[in-house]
């Protein structure tokens, strides 16, 4: 299948590398085309392929190339790091953000060295998230079988955050380590940058997002049961 993505080079990720480093707007102007072609670009490329499979998998993604991607010049206001220029860039696939706060979401990120992509669900606020752990206490075996998914898709599971005191002591032990979670991850990472360097990175991941859906359904519905009991609210 033909791509419009076609890959993000070594040096077009050295060039990206040395703007952080002369963190000098000068030469951020003076290669802002080259930046532009070799990074911005190829990310909105990677928005446009994977489009597909991520409206299959929800109809409601908000999937702007231009607006869901990270941009090279940072906002530093309200930032203890006044560095001007990112080295690492990311996109997130999910709905509207306004209108669906906090929604689970795909995401892709490349650092100078790596790269990775996965599934993240995460709320402002840690006591909202208990209603992730009903819904596991109260469908176990649906929530195993996305846990299977994620494990065939490559994910493994991290969290940000744990409690440490259990809410649910006689569930089951396989269980435990989610139900103590604020905060959900599903990551595959890599040092083979050769995989981002062309359009075979499109393909990798579009099986592994659709063969991760069974678990971005259940987070879905989660996000989805949050918003109607009122814990999260879509932004005026």
């Amino acid at each position: 299948m033909e791509y419009n993505y076609k890959g993000i080079k070594p040096e077009s990720i050295e060039l990206l590398c040395l703007n952080r480093f002369n963190d000098s707007k000068p030469f951020y102007e003076e290669h802002k085309e080259e930046l532009k072609q070799g990074i911005t670009v190829p990310l909105r490329q990677m928005v446009l392929d994977m489009s597909d499979v991520l409206f299959d998998i929800d109809d409601k993604m908000y999937l702007d190339p231009v607006r869901v991607h990270s941009r090279i010049h940072r906002d530093t206001r309200g930032n203890r790091s006044k560095i001007k220029y990112r080295e690492n860039m990311w996109v997130f696939f999910r709905r509207y953000k306004k209108e669906y706060p906090c929604a689970p979401f795909y995401y892709f990120e490349f650092y100078p060295n790596s790269y990775g992509y996965g599934l993240v669900f995460w709320t402002w606020k840690a006591s909202d998230f208990r209603l992730v752990h009903q819904m596991i206490v109260e469908q176990p075996k649906r929530f195993r079988k996305a846990l299977k998914a994620c494990e065939d898709a490559g994910f493994t599971f991290e969290a940000r955050d744990f409690y440490k005191k259990e809410v649910y002591p006689d569930a089951p032990k396989d269980l435990k380590p989610y139900l103590l979670a604020k905060n959900f991850s599903f990551t595959y990472n890599s040092f083979d940058m050769s995989r981002i360097a062309s359009s075979t990175i499109i393909d990798e991941m579009k099986l592994a997002f659709d063969i991760a859906r069974p678990m971005y359904e259940f987070m879905i519905e989660a996000h989805e049961k949050m918003m109607l009991e009122g814990l999260i609210k879509p932004e005026e």
